[in-house]
């Protein structure tokens, strides 16, 4: 473990894990997964939802920010497949640190060896490798870089599936998503078009697809209870997924408390349904996302 003073290790909600100082806040990344499990900036609450009843290692942890690599869902994948892939099971490495200033920490960290979801990797997915960049300064940015070190193509998708905390999800606007379409699929159609500024009303799976793509892209979950906005860029994407399992689905769910569905949304950084990036031998790809929290301070 390097000598950083705003690095340090720790146990967290009962995963070993990593815990990222600068003078404006303070992230908590498990070694599980390497997934993001909190982020509190200087003066403001939890950006992050983490459920209380997360089930222990070797299943994948409920909130934070999982890791869906190399395919969301079961996406171009036979139902053998890993649900959401194999590397948010196993354990990463801390490869590098960069600190040189109270201002801004940034860490790399890559998937230890394993035996199980090695194999998963070489059936499905040969010869790609993955890195997970963090940077926390005055936002929080987290990049996943993909290399195909192979001779075939690779057809990738993926997410940051991000779980932000919210007062009450039903109370939450989500802006930048106005005349996009998407894939509903709960529904299970394809040709809807978000006519408004959307709003939570019961359980939500979509899939919503960048009309007009550019190299970046900007969200806003305006959470009016909370008094703040989280504003969401991303980078490497031209899809956005937003899920809420919704008051009935969230019984079924082990890791899920009841009540606790409410507390969270999801609005996930991605290359899913149609947005899919063609990774050609000897190619590389980086789907990146940076999260800055706005205070709301006008009065209601």
């Amino acid at each position: 473990m390097p000598a950083q003073s705003n690095i340090q290790t720790m146990v967290h909600a009962g995963h070993a894990c990593l815990q990222l100082s600068t003078r404006h806040g303070t992230a908590i990344v498990a070694l599980h997964g390497a997934q993001l499990l909190s982020w509190v900036p200087n003066g403001q609450r939890e950006v992050f939802w983490l459920s209380p009843a997360s089930l222990p290692p070797p299943a994948a942890i409920r909130g934070g920010v999982p890791i869906c690599w190399p395919w969301f869902g079961k996406q171009g994948m036979p139902q053998g497949a890993m649900q959401h892939g194999p590397v948010r099971n196993r354990q990463w490495a801390l490869d590098a640190v960069h600190a040189d200033s109270a201002d801004q920490v940034c860490i790399t960290l890559s998937p230890c060896r394993d035996m199980a979801t090695d194999d998963a990797l070489l059936q499905f997915a040969p010869h790609l490798r993955v890195a997970l960049h963090i940077t926390l300064g005055e936002t929080l940015v987290q990049t996943l870089e993909t290399h195909n070190h192979g001779s075939q193509a690779f057809a990738l998708t993926q997410a940051l599936h991000s779980y932000f905390a919210v007062q009450d999800a039903t109370q939450v606007q989500i802006l930048g998503l106005a005349d996009l379409r998407f894939e509903d699929k709960l529904l299970g159609t394809t040709s809807n078009v978000q006519t408004d500024v959307f709003r939570l009303d019961t359980a939500c799976d979509r899939i919503y697809q960048q009309t007009h793509p550019k190299p970046v892209h900007h969200y806003t979950l305006d959470d009016a209870p909370a008094r703040r906005h989280l504003h969401i860029q991303t980078e490497g994407s031209q899809s956005v997924v937003v899920w809420n399992p919704g008051v009935e689905q969230a019984r079924k769910m082990a890791d899920v408390p009841d009540a606790a569905w409410c507390k969270f949304l999801c609005v996930e950084a991605t290359n899913a349904g149609r947005d899919v990036v063609l990774l050609e031998p000897g190619g590389q790809h980086r789907l990146t996302q940076t999260v800055a929290v706005e205070p709301n301070t006008a009065g209601p």
